[in-house]
């Protein structure tokens, strides 16, 4: 008898902010539950401090966490699970640890302030 095994697949685009390139990858990740996938931003012209990851579902956007200048925080419901960080100053990365429900598309941006 087969059995269904279910897949996470995350959509990842390129995305234009006010003529500053933004560029995101991998485009797709498809991964078993139990596993663990990275996505990375990086901003091309930019070396802007605030950094951010959000979740799309069903057209509602909600921030997943943040990495301002050194220190990264998660958005309350996304404390386990997910992990922001950054390597270097113009690439920031999301971890996420992958189980069913959290099927999305995962979208970065970056601010020169916080508002």
């Amino acid at each position: 008898m087969d059995s269904f095994l279910p897949l996470l697949t995350l959509l990842c685009l390129k995305d234009f902010c006010d003529g500053v390139l933004i560029t995101q990858w991998p485009k797709y990740i498809a991964s078993l539950p139990g596993s663990s996938v990275e996505m990375h931003c990086y901003q091309n012209d930019t070396n802007y401090d605030y950094k951010y990851w959000y979740r799309q579902i069903k057209g509602e956007i909600v921030l997943v966490g943040s990495y301002i200048v050194t220190s990264s925080s998660n958005e309350k419901g996304f404390e386990n699970g997910f992990e922001v960080s950054s390597t270097e100053k113009k690439k920031w990365t999301l971890k996420v640890n992958v189980k069913e429900g959290i099927d999305a598309v995962y979208l970065c941006a970056a601010s020169l302030h916080s508002e």
